[in-house]
């Protein structure tokens, strides 16, 4: 076996063992964009959210999954467990090569290692989220890049990049100021070159199309109304905004961590000796440039971040060798043993213990619902997307959920149903299962402890069959565990 064989075995090995590791929910759309939409294809049922009902999302990814769905289901081997796990195999391999063409592209094992052992990356790298596979695809694309001082003169990265932003718009951002630095360097006629472009970024949005239309009904171009909503309606602000400086505070410290330091000391060195280090000049701009479109976005999270590791390790460690002569046996010692430490712990805490409850509660409940009873109904009283859903069922049963669907008709004293009922827990369930006589009273009830004292008259027929630990630091409606209640 070769050495770069062996490398992509061990990264194969790493990516898939950590499938079997993590075993917590990190953010909504790691099910309800991906699992439940595959679901929802291949199966013919399940929840689609908001976001699928305006067709604002692609569904390239969701049809990849629903196809390993529906071959599972032809040779009879549709169960949770596998329906759950393949997906994110594949993910984990996908993990695992774009990581494999990360050390291709630097030539450095340091900067792979510090990459496989970034905590943040671990606890997504093996997750059905959109932002993993386009960290993936990322770094494929980058390995592909033709850099000024590299042998590549073809543009076959530029097939990655425009699916990529087909299932993600927001990648515009991060490949713009790269292709526009290619179309100026390129040696190639310009107008070929950009005749080039012109024919994959139609082939690839035709492509988009085409999917997106087939499996909507009817004619969608996806990220013209993902652009449209986003616009129109500041969609993002509705899960939270941060201030400015969000990212440089908060975002880049929790993605980073100690090569933070490394990173802003690299700066340094990278606007002194800007032609040695070209490569990295230039990466520096996009992050620069990508930060500061971010930053005037109100809503943002950590995950958004993931696309742009790559460019961060890449710079960190390329000038870590100079930083190192300098520095003393000791410091090394000190920084090695910091870099382990504070990945290692969060990453255990994070992937094993975290929101596990999300996951657990609908363990326990495929093996309490009672398939062949058409009195069977759930109720779930949690903020809404706390937990996945049919994915993780993939049983056919009535399901109700709080919903949080954004003021699209702009009603002046619009509500969403969650926090109207987060607001009168007992207001809610009085009005909603008077409301009309045909609504039966749920068979199982999944909800936070904390709403149970609220709620106690509604449960009095009902018994607790479950505590479930969920998280140490619960946010606003969640809280330290979570239940299951079943009909007497």
């Amino acid at each position: 076996m070769t050495k770069k064989a062996k490398i992509l075995s061990y990264l194969i090995l790493w990516r898939l063992t950590s499938v079997f590791l993590i075993q917590t929910a990190h953010v909504p759309d790691e099910y309800w964009q991906s699992l439940e939409v595959a679901h929802h294809l291949a199966f013919g049922y399940g929840y689609l959210t908001w976001e699928w009902s305006m067709k604002i999302r692609s569904y390239i990814y969701p049809f990849l999954i629903s196809i390993m769905y529906r071959i599972l289901a032809l040779v009879s081997l549709d169960d949770v467990i596998i329906l759950t796990t393949l997906p994110r195999i594949f993910q984990a391999l996908m993990s695992a090569y774009g990581e494999y063409k990360f050390y291709e592209w630097t030539k450095n094992k340091w900067a792979l290692y510090s990459l496989c052992l970034n905590w943040y990356w671990y606890y997504c790298a093996t997750r059905t989220l959109i932002n993993t596979i386009e960290t993936s695809c990322t770094m494929i694309a980058l390995s592909m890049f033709p850099w000024r001082d590299s042998n590549i003169t073809t543009i076959r990265y530029f097939w990655i990049i425009g699916f990529l932003c087909m299932i993600r718009p927001t990648a515009v951002i991060i490949w713009l100021p790269l292709c526009f630095y290619h179309l100026c360097t390129s040696l190639q006629n310009k107008l070929i070159l950009l005749s080039k472009y012109i024919v994959i970024s139609f082939v690839c949005c035709i492509s988009s199309i085409l999917l997106d239309s087939y499996c909507y009904g009817t004619l969608v171009i996806s990220p013209l109304e993902f652009f449209r909503v986003n616009v129109l309606y500041k969609i993002g602000d509705i899960y939270g905004t941060q201030h400015l400086l969000w990212y440089i505070l908060s975002g880049l410290p929790v993605l980073l961590g100690v090569h933070y330091v490394i990173f802003l000391l690299s700066i340094w060195q990278v606007l002194k000796h800007s032609n040695t280090f070209h490569r990295q000049s230039l990466m520096l701009i996009v992050i620069c440039w990508t930060l500061g479109i971010y930053s005037l976005l109100s809503h943002k999270e950590f995950r958004f971040l993931l696309p742009l590791l790559p460019m961060f390790t890449y710079i960190s460690t390329s000038s870590i060798p100079s930083l190192a002569i300098k520095s003393t046996k000791t410091v090394r010692k000190v920084f090695v043993a910091l870099l382990i430490i504070t990945n290692v712990l969060p990453g255990i805490y994070f992937s094993m213990v975290h929101q596990r409850g999300s996951l657990d509660i609908m363990n326990v409940l495929g093996k309490q619902l009672n398939y062949t009873d058409n009195t069977t109904n759930v109720l779930f009283l949690t903020p809404c997307h706390a937990t996945p859903l049919y994915s993780h069922l993939h049983v056919n049963v009535p399901i109700k959920i709080l919903t949080c669907e954004p003021n699209f008709n702009s009603n002046v004293n619009y509500t969403e149903e969650a926090d109207e009922f987060f607001s009168n827990p007992m207001h809610w369930l009085n009005n909603y299962y008077n409301s009309d006589e045909n609504i039966k009273m749920p068979s199982h009830i999944i909800l936070f402890d904390s709403i149970v004292p609220k709620i106690e008259q509604f449960l009095k027929n009902y018994e607790l069959v479950s505590q479930i630990f969920y998280t140490h630091f619960p946010q606003s409606n969640y809280s330290k565990y979570i239940y299951m209640y079943k009909r007497k």
